[in-house]
């Protein structure tokens, strides 16, 4: 790196990176139902036949997402506040209540 530079480059102001960690949240998990592939080996080495199971597959994909999301943002609970002070109040050993099903 050299220091002999001159003009535009030589009059930038330094930025530092400023690090601000996120509190942590909560994760949403959720299997979807299985998607049966086994003895379709040979159906699925067609190239239409494996894309009509890839569609299938990332169209449940995306539903559970938008799902997990929907309930996120109705989750009382979603930060870390809440969910302190739920434990604060309610014992350090107990669950955090979740949505349902």
């Amino acid at each position: 790196m050299g220091t002999d530079s001159s003009g535009e480059v030589a009059n930038q102001e330094l930025h530092m990176p400023g690090i601000l960690p996120k509190l942590p949240g909560r994760f949403y998990y959720l299997f979807g139902k299985p998607i049966e592939t086994k003895g379709r080996y040979q159906e699925l080495r067609e190239k239409e036949k494996a894309h009509k199971l890839y569609l299938q597959v990332k169209s449940e994909v995306e539903s559970n997402i938008a799902y997990l999301k929907e309930k996120r943002k109705s989750d009382p609970y979603r930060n870390i506040l809440p969910r302190s002070f739920y434990q604060a109040t309610h014992g350090f050993t107990s669950e955090v209540p979740t949505f349902e099903l």
